[in-house]
């Protein structure tokens, strides 16, 4: 949220250091969340597998698969897992939320209801949206330090002057990415 308002800022205020187009990310798949590691790496985290990529070689890496998680990066490598159940009555809960760090170690697990995927994985906070697409598409918050669960409005289709339509926006110490409306992993360089 305060990187979208610094780039807001910075785009409004600065319109001749409009960040320049460098590259697309050649990628297989659409990343959920885009972590940045250092200044040249980015964590590109997608439901069971992530790769870490340097900016500066354009080279990738590989995180070992994961079935039913996805990871994320704040400070150290994260990783929330998901376990769905069948239930037979809403009042059943349906989904266990894991979040776990580098070291494997266990740092917060719930059940809960509705059955819901992770989206990003933070050491304060877990979204969550809703596993099926025949659901209605709704995103949560899963509060770590108090296990509240709250919903919250998604932010898709976002403009700023000077560059295309964004449903995700990275921003890093010398280059922001954009993954566009057409799925797009665009790289710029900041001034």
């Amino acid at each position: 949220m305060l990187e979208n308002l610094l780039l807001l800022f910075f785009t409004i205020f600065q319109k001749e250091n409009i960040p320049k187009f460098e590259y697309i990310l050649p990628t297989s798949k659409v990343p959920l969340n885009i972590y940045w590691i250092s200044h040249d790496n980015v964590l590109l985290s997608y439901t069971s597998h992530s790769e870490i990529y340097n900016l500066e070689n354009r080279t990738k890496n590989m995180i070992e698969d994961c079935k039913n998680c996805i990871y994320g990066y704040e400070g150290e490598l994260l990783r929330c897992e998901y376990v769905h159940r069948g239930i037979k009555s809403m009042d059943e809960l349906s989904t266990t939320i894991s979040l776990y760090d580098s070291k494997d170690t266990l740092l917060f697990k719930r059940d809960l209801f509705p059955t819901v995927i992770p989206i990003v994985c933070k050491k304060k906070y877990i979204v969550l949206q809703n596993a099926y697409s025949f659901l209605e598409r709704k995103t949560y918050q899963l509060n770590i330090e108090n296990g509240e669960l709250l919903e919250i409005q998604s932010s898709k289709g976002k403009k700023i002057d000077g560059l295309p339509e964004y449903t995700n926006i990275s921003v890093g110490e010398k280059r922001l990415i954009l993954l566009t409306e057409e799925n797009l992993l665009r790289v710029y360089k900041l001034y």
